[in-house]
């Protein structure tokens, strides 16, 4: 038997009056997904414990498994993981665009290629000899210090889109001063290299984790496909293989196909196969309501439907859920309950994949950690 993971980052959504008090998923056309919940059983899931932040990191470590209270240091050397990369701290570093708010977390998609011209040229001209910048996907990148200082408290740059700037910067010690005056530098030196970013925006910082390893939990060899260095920093540190896929944009124009085709390939060779995307979670961010209604109908199509058309479902189990609900009112996550689907199970009463449908399946209200063991059939 394989068992497939699907995370469809951010799709879980709120009751929106412009839709007749229906969330976005109630209202998109998702014929696959519903399928996997009517044949399947279905639950609600809390992927972020009480006390934390709701991340992508945190929600999708406790899907898999992993007692963030135990675990979890930050989400910046999660991705640090993806790269190699050792120092005493490891901040995520977004390249965003800035007035006395913030205009924009992600840096207008800056490409990867003048993502990488800017790390350059922070590296080639810094301040402090114990930092240093790391380049990653577009306007996810990663900044390093080699010296041991007492924790900060960040802010994340897509919690606070149009918020005064002035009111998030970091907070906490000698290293907060270094964080903000790395910031007011990079205000004078970035708009000469770059005109979509005018600034860095260090968050989510904290030592390099050890994870325990999924194999050794679960006795089953696991891979993991994402867009993103956090997933890939998660199955290195859960020693899991990272399965790369050209053609990747984490946004909604991204390479379905070769998602889906490496999904397929990877289910011959590995017992446990996750498939996160990041496009959906993007467009919640942006407040785009009918973008996200049209996002999750493709996703439907080219990832689930594909799959379900293509994948020998008598041999495969397949689990469905966003890691942790982004709604379009906020545009920013929230730590509430996201609901799951897992075909391979008998048939509760569910027909249809939605917030408020999926609650009320066999699993009822679960702690996400059980997750797995659900999934499994280990609990």
């Amino acid at each position: 038997m394989k068992f497939l993971l699907l995370i469809p980052d951010g799709m879980a959504d709120w009751r929106i009056e412009k839709l007749g008090n229906r969330t976005p998923l109630e209202v998109a056309e998702k014929p696959n997904m519903d399928f996997i919940a009517k044949e399947g059983s279905c639950g609600s899931a809390l992927t972020v414990p009480k006390g934390f932040e709701p991340g992508s990191d945190v929600a999708n470590l406790t899907i898999l498994g992993v007692d963030v209270r135990k675990h979890y240091t930050g989400r910046g050397p999660i991705e640090a993981l993806a790269n190699g990369i050792k120092a005493k701290l490891v901040f995520r570093c977004n390249l965003v665009k800035v007035s006395d708010v913030m205009l924009d977390y992600a840096g207008g998609r800056i490409s990867d290629a003048e993502a990488k011209k800017v790390i350059d040229y922070l590296n080639a001209n810094k301040k402090y000899e114990f930092v240093r910048f790391y380049s990653g996907k577009s306007y996810r990148n990663l900044l390093a210090v080699d010296r041991d200082f007492e924790p900060v408290k960040t802010y994340a740059p897509h919690d606070i889109l149009g918020k005064k700037i002035a009111e998030f910067m970091p907070e906490g010690g000698e290293l907060a001063k270094i964080l903000r005056d790395l910031m007011e530098w990079s205000k004078i030196v970035l708009p000469s290299v770059s005109e979509k970013v005018n600034m860095i925006w260090p968050w989510g910082g904290g030592k390099i984790p050890e994870f325990p390893k999924f194999r050794e939990k679960y006795g089953l060899r696991g891979a993991v496909i994402s867009e993103v260095d956090l997933l890939k920093g998660i199955a290195n540190g859960l020693g899991m293989d990272f399965v790369e896929v050209e053609g990747l944009t984490g946004y909604v124009d991204t390479n379905y196909k070769g998602l889906v085709r490496q999904t397929l390939k990877s289910l011959e060779k590995f017992d446990f196969v996750v498939l996160h995307t990041e496009g959906i979670d993007e467009i919640s961010h942006e407040g785009n309501l009918e973008g996200k209604i049209e996002a999750i109908e493709i996703y439907d199509e080219k990832i689930v439907g594909k799959i379900l058309d293509k994948a020998d479902l008598s041999e495969l189990k397949i689990m469905l859920l966003p890691d942790h609900p982004t709604p379009i009112a906020l545009r920013t996550h929230v730590a509430e309950s996201v609901p799951f689907a897992i075909y391979g199970y008998e048939r509760d009463d569910v027909k249809t994949f939605s917030e408020f449908s999926c609650a009320k399946g066999r699993f009822g209200s679960i702690d996400g950690l059980r997750l797995m063991d659900y999934f499994l059939r280990r609990g």
